[in-house]
């Protein structure tokens, strides 16, 4: 063997050995904990191709913790200006598309999911100047926990107007989805200790 091959060979056997030390660097990330945060994720809610195409989007929520609840405390939009479009606290969410959350409960139990579709929290279809909108979601747990795994989904599906007035939305054209970032992570403290200061 070469000495161009043997240094082949062995820069191939240590970026192997290495892989696995990167690969668990963000499945460390994962298991982080925290007391609260708060967690943005983009989006987009509006009808485009004369009305025959619903581009709208999906947020999932989820609570990985074995034992402790998680509450959600605000969940606000923002159009692309900045501006606030739709604002909800804990008590006022809207009733989520599995039922989960809302009519007063803002808790996700151990394991839970849920689901949020766009057009649950916003009622328009947002012209071009106000897409695409930003999600800001406040979450709190009485005790360190996992901070909640957040995601959206991007859809686009066929859209069509019956004679008789009625909008139905029809096949899926594509989706996209992506990871929801965390932007504030409180890991010092709880929600007893936070009327001390």
């Amino acid at each position: 063997m070469n000495k161009y091959n043997k240094c082949l060979k062995l820069g191939l056997t240590a970026l192997l050995a290495a892989t696995p030390l990167f690969a668990t660097a963000s499945a460390a990330d994962q298991d982080d904990r925290a007391f609260s945060g708060t967690i943005a994720c983009g989006g987009n809610h509006f009808t485009r191709v004369g009305g025959t195409e619903a581009q709208s989007t999906a947020y999932i929520l989820r609570n990985y913790n074995a034992s402790l609840p998680v509450s959600i405390n605000r969940l606000a939009i923002y159009d692309a200006s900045g501006t606030v479009i739709a604002d909800f606290n804990g008590a006022s969410l809207p009733v989520s598309f599995n039922n989960i959350l809302g009519g007063g409960d803002n808790s996700i139990e151990p394991f839970q999911s849920v689901l949020y579709l766009s057009a649950d929290l916003i009622d328009v279809t947002l012209s071009r100047n106000a897409r695409p909108i930003s999600v800001q979601i406040d979450w709190s747990a009485d005790s360190k926990v996992l901070i909640p795994e957040i995601s959206s989904v991007r859809r686009a599906r066929r859209q069509e107007v019956s004679p008789d007035g009625i909008v139905r939305t029809r096949e899926e054209r594509s989706r996209a989805t992506s990871s929801c970032r965390s932007i504030v992570i409180n890991k010092g403290k709880g929600k007893d200790d936070e009327d001390d200061d």
